[in-house]
């Protein structure tokens, strides 16, 4: 079994609506920050991580065709315990921010790069709204760089991998990325910059 081809997709996702994808709590205190967003613990910026985007697209293309679980599986790795795969077909990296747009959000935002929202709860046997959850997302107009390799090996007669990937980046378009989509959160739009066979 050796690996007969790699392609490298280089792609980048605007953020259409405000986006969380959870990171650690950490100590924020009394008042502080009850749900944050992940980052680089050097930088303090936003990364989307590339897990995120590779179980969102992996989710929503078994629902729409259960039909190819096994190729699926090839693609993105078999879940624990099912089955022993070597190499998973797919490689998603983590997505940083575009120069651009950190500028951009630095400066409309005094030096950050996300923005805080307080979400109420309404508490219904009073009919009043509790205290607020102060919730960390990236802005809408964000925009992300990453990329995604694919590998075939000689022993696969599929070929199809990196249309199929981009055909779970269309389902992601109509669906969200991260937490609370229910509430408008996480709308995404997805931009192929660049394709290579390494």
């Amino acid at each position: 079994m050796k690996i007969n081809k790699r392609v490298k997709i280089t792609y980048r996702l605007k953020v259409k609506t405000g986006l969380h994808i959870g990171g650690s709590k950490g100590v924020y205190g009394i008042g502080g920050l009850d749900s944050p967003v992940i980052k680089n613990p050097v930088t303090n910026e936003p990364i989307i991580p590339g897990s995120s985007i590779k179980g969102k697209v992996r989710m929503l293309l078994e629902v729409v065709h259960p039909e190819d679980q096994n190729k699926f599986n090839k693609m993105f790795g078999y879940r624990q315990g099912e089955q022993n795969n070597p190499l998973s077909r797919v490689i998603f990296r983590d997505l940083e921010l575009t120069k651009e747009s950190k500028e951009e959000l630095s400066k409309a935002l005094d030096g950050e790069y996300t923005e805080i929202k307080a979400e109420n709860t309404i508490d219904r046997a009073r009919g009043t709204a509790k205290s607020p959850r102060f919730i960390e997302r990236v802005p809408a107009g964000a925009v992300f760089e990453g990329e995604y390799i694919v590998q075939y090996l000689d022993t696969d007669q599929d070929n199809d991998f990196e249309e199929l990937v981009k055909k779970g980046f269309k389902l992601l378009e109509n669906n969200y990325l991260g937490g609370s989509g229910s509430r408008g959160y996480g709308k995404v739009e997805f931009e192929i910059i660049n394709q290579e066979e390494l």
